[in-house]
């Protein structure tokens, strides 16, 4: 006699989705996220009621994005887990790149348990075997089914070559450019793809007056002009800056003042530290600036002024960004 044997076939998995992400950001929603996945595997794998569980979510980093999926069974034992990261500033890549992780370990375990459960049953229709001599054929091995071979694990995309670009302003404090130390204000365009940015800027300072014991003086103001070449490491940067500048001097107490102009050059380094909120950037540098030539301010035949060759500034900018 035959007894047939049950055949188990694979069953999709299911799994109950918990999805955080940052909407605000751009990030996928959840109906997007399962529309994404469902696309992939043919069918939703997602339930409400299922024993499994399936946390994932995408939060923003300094550098782009990070996706997190924490796989738990019923009894709160987990699974797996499995990081993606991102650098773009656009969420629906890593969005796209999770969407795709998942799939992939949801077919991954189908194919598992359709290789556990599948069992070999007994002809039923075959003649039971005879008790007589009847010379036989040899058994032929079956074939084990070929190895099903994994399909590789997604490759994290790098960031796309795209130029960002900011306007912004802010005020800084200046000792060495003027007299006294004084107040700068600054307008400037930076730049950036990836790792390196340029920068142009205008600054103007605060005049600063100099006066004598007969109440006679010198105005004296700055004016510049600059450019920066920067590498950023996360948060903090380091420049190599070049500045043109001017200074204005202007007689005060004389019956007939005279306006001075003087033109020089100046080479230094910045170093600073920048944070983005939103689409905005706030950043703190200090810049130390060499001029390459002396100067001197003079009222009548008296020197009133040097001009120091190391100058320092630090201040306060914020920008906002375009792309």
């Amino acid at each position: 006699m035959a007894a047939p044997w049950a055949a188990y076939g694979a069953t999709d998995t299911v799994v109950r989705l918990e999805y955080q992400a940052d909407a605000q950001g751009g990030c996928v929603g959840e109906d997007e996220l399962r529309r994404m996945v469902t696309k992939q595997l043919g069918h939703d794998p997602f339930r409400p009621d299922a024993e499994q569980r399936m946390a994932i979510s995408i939060a923003k980093t300094e550098a782009g994005f990070q996706g997190r999926i924490v796989w738990t069974e019923a009894d709160g034992r987990r699974l797996g887990e499995r990081l993606l990261s991102s650098r773009s500033r656009d969420c629906q890549e890593i969005g796209a790149n999770v969407a795709f992780a998942v799939a992939l370990q949801l077919q991954l375990v189908d194919r598992r348990a359709s290789g556990d459960a599948v069992a070999v049953a007994p002809d039923a229709g075959a003649p039971p075997p005879d008790s007589g001599d009847a010379i036989r054929a040899p058994a032929t091995p079956e074939r084990p089914p070929p190895a099903v071979e994994a399909p590789a694990a997604p490759v994290p995309a790098s960031p796309p070559f795209r130029v960002r670009l900011a306007v912004g302003a802010g005020p800084a404090v200046g000792l060495g450019m003027t007299p006294d130390a004084t107040a700068f204000g600054r307008l400037f365009v930076v730049a950036r793809v990836r790792g390196v940015s340029a920068e142009l800027a205008a600054d103007a300072a605060l005049p600063v007056k100099l006066r004598g014991w007969d109440g006679t003086g010198v105005d004296v103001n700055a004016l510049g002009s600059s450019a920066a070449g920067c590498a950023h490491v996360s948060f903090a940067s380091a420049c190599l800056l070049g500045r043109l500048g001017w200074l204005r001097a202007r007689g005060i107490g004389f019956d007939a003042p005279l306006t001075s102009w003087g033109r020089f050059g100046e080479v230094g380094m910045r170093l600073a530290a920048t944070r983005e909120i939103g689409r905005f950037m706030v950043s703190v540098h200090a810049d130390a600036l060499v001029m390459l030539s002396r100067w001197n301010v003079v009222s009548g035949d008296a020197v009133v002024w040097r001009v120091p060759r190391v100058g320092v500034v630090a201040g306060l900018d914020v920008a906002a960004l375009f792309f």
